[in-house]
This record gives structure tokens, sequence and C-alpha cells, in this order.
């Protein structure tokens, strides 16, 4: 059996619970290798939604604990003891621990460690260190987070797998999708980000497109900007907005739901998120979805993304006089957004689908498996 544990799956929007339902959406496809179905124990998701989710996994176990880690805890244990599984897929270096108790529990078991971003970059604390180390595999969303973890944690890269987020969105247009003309938009220009307002996470680069603001619109009188999030850091940028002059050309949104997330994506001319703190940036697939170009910083593992001047545009982070330069440029430049625009979707139908993710995965598990297990390491 195939045990899976993640920590927020289908209760919160972003990178990691995406990546957290792709995983569950592979193991509800793969052909059963053990006789039984695998199961997912999510530590933070609400019972409810997960309850809901169940009716789309028919051929999985889900169960989530809403945040109580005793029993969650307890629960891994038990599934250990009882359901005797072959192999661990752990979705977060938080959780790496409950790999070693798994192995003591079950010494023939084997276990691998999902890692993301910043989470992982640098030395960990001692247990999580052990953990991650001890793991049999790791999986890494980049090269980039790949890269640090071998330098901070000592892992061995010969058993680090690359598996890149996707994005696992249905095409609501289908084949008949299209890009919108210019001849076809309401006059103005509309710009759009979507982020968590974390106070210890102030590295997504909001606050420098603000500041950047005033020198565009003094060439883009037009031009509107809507930011989607919310959090602890969310009036600090609202009191900036202020301070700048511009607050009545950014509107700031607060959590906003799918179907108004999509909407959002396809009103806008283009995306922009000059974050330094990106493990990957599930963010960029989306608006690549709707064939938008993407502006954003030259970091960490945004450009295995995000190609410069093929996709999107990249700056060096925190330079608002860059930043200012690549927001007047495509607001000028309609045909290059929609060049970029169909670059990126392209990219996206290439590279980061679901059908290339399952199949990644897929190989990892088949290469991991104690009865199909063989040296091969992606």
């Amino acid at each position: 059996m195939i045990l899976s544990l993640q920590t927020t799956t289908f209760s919160a929007h972003g990178g990691i619970p995406a990546y957290n339902r792709m995983v569950c959406r592979t193991l509800n496809e793969l052909q059963d290798l053990a006789g039984r179905s695998p199961r997912v124990l999510i530590g933070t998701d609400r019972r409810s939604e997960v309850a809901v989710a169940a009716k789309l996994f028919s051929h999985l176990t889900l169960e989530s604990f809403g945040g109580n880690r005793f029993s969650f805890v307890r629960r891994v244990a038990a599934t250990a003891l009882k359901d005797r599984p072959e192999l661990a897929l752990i979705g977060h270096v938080n959780y790496a621990p409950l790999g070693l108790m798994l192995k003591r529990l079950r010494p023939h078991l084997r276990y691998g460690v999902m890692v993301h971003g910043v989470e992982a970059w640098s030395r960990l604390p001692r247990i999580k260190q052990r953990a991650l180390r001890a793991a049999d595999f790791v999986m890494s969303v980049s090269d980039y987070t790949r890269e640090r973890i071998v330098a901070a944690s000592g892992i061995n890269p010969e058993r680090v797998y690359l598996l890149p987020n996707a994005l696992a969105w249905e095409d609501e247009a289908g084949s008949e999708f299209r890009v919108s003309s210019s001849e076809s938009r309401k006059p103005g220009i509309r710009l759009f980000s979507v982020c968590r307002f974390d106070a210890g996470e102030q590295y997504k680069g909001i606050d420098t497109v603000i500041r950047a603001l005033p020198a565009v619109l003094a060439r883009v009188p037009d031009l509107e900007y809507a930011v989607a999030g919310g959090g602890s850091d969310l009036e600090r940028h609202q009191r900036l907005a202020i301070e700048m002059g511009v607050a009545a050309k950014v509107h700031f949104l607060g959590p906003v739901d799918d179907v108004g997330l999509r909407e959002r994506y396809q009103a806008c001319d283009a995306f922009i998120l000059p974050s330094d703190g990106e493990g990957f940036g599930i963010v960029y697939l989306e608006a690549m979805h709707y064939g938008k170009p993407v502006i954003a910083a030259n970091s960490r593992a945004v450009p295995e993304v995000v190609k410069h001047n093929q996709t999107g545009l990249l700056v060096d982070y925190g330079n608002k006089e860059q930043l200012a330069e690549a927001i007047v440029r495509l607001s000028l430049n309609p045909s290059l957004r929609e060049q970029f625009g169909r670059a990126g979707r392209e990219r996206l139908q290439q590279n980061f689908t679901f059908d290339s993710f399952k199949q990644k995965l897929e190989r990892i598990i088949l290469s991991e498996m104690p009865a199909t297990k063989t040296s091969v390491c992606a």
C-alpha cells in the first residue's frame, strides 16, 4: 500500500495544495500495485471539504484531521501498524520526522519527502535534517530547490528527483481557447497579482509594484492594478498605496474564490509578481493558462518557469525602475503581450500539464516501491 501524508490539500489555494491535489489524482488513477487503495492522511484540511473531495477520488482513502496534530500522528502510526504500507510519500519537510517514525514501525518501508521552496532552503532543525537525510529519496519542485537542499542539508543529489509543479485546470473553452485580441478589449490596461499577504513573507514584491506605479502612470494613465489575496501584511500595502498617491489605481480584492480568480486572470492584460521567494510559482502557470504575459523577478526558481523575452519579462528583484519599464513596455505594446501570452500557453502545455506530472510521479513510485525498486533516478 502507498501512504501519502499531506499538509493542506483541499482547503486552500496555492502551490503546495495544488501539488498535493495532483498527487491525490495521480494515486487515484495509478494502477494498483499492492492490491489495496492508497491512503492519504491530510493534517490541516477541514473534514467537510475532504468529504466533498472524496467523491472525486473513489480509488483513494482520504482522511483529514483539521489541524489536530495528536490525532494525525496517532493515525499515521496506527496506519503503519495495521495497513503495513510499503511506500510513504511525505508531502512537506515539516512532516519528514514522521518518515523516521514509519521506518521504525515498518523497517522495510521506503519513504520520500517532497520539498517545495523556502521552507527547505536553509539548514533545518536537527530532527528534520536527520529525517530528510534518512529519506530513501527526495522529490524537488525545481532545480533551484534541489540545489539548495543539496547544499544546505547534505542530501545526495543522486537521490533527488525533479518533480515540477503543474496546472491541472481544465480548459473552460477546450480546443476553442483563443487569446483575447487587443481590439476586443475595453480601454485601459489591467495589471493583476495573486499572493498571500503574510507579514513573515515580505518578499512577494507587491510593495515594489506599488512604488513603481507613479512612474508607470505618468506614461500609462489608464492603468488599473488589482491584487487578490489577504493576510497580516495587507494593511501595510494599503498604507503604501496611499503614501505613493496611487490608492485610486490599486484595488485590493482580498481573498478570491476559484471562479473569481479565473475571471480576473481572463480579464487582465498582464500578470505581475516580482517575488524573491518562489520555489516554483504556481500563479505563473495560472496566468500562462489564460495566455497572459508575466512580469516577474529574475530570482530563485522563477526563470525555470518564466522565460525572459519569450513568455514574459524578468527584472532584478526590488528594482522599481526596471519594474516600471517592464510594465510600460507591455502596456504600450499589445502585440508583444499577445506574443508572450501565446508562447507562455504553449510552454505550459508542453512542460507543466497534469499528464506530465502524473507520468513523472508514476515513474518515481515504480522505481521506489520495494517490490519494483530499481536504481533509476530521473
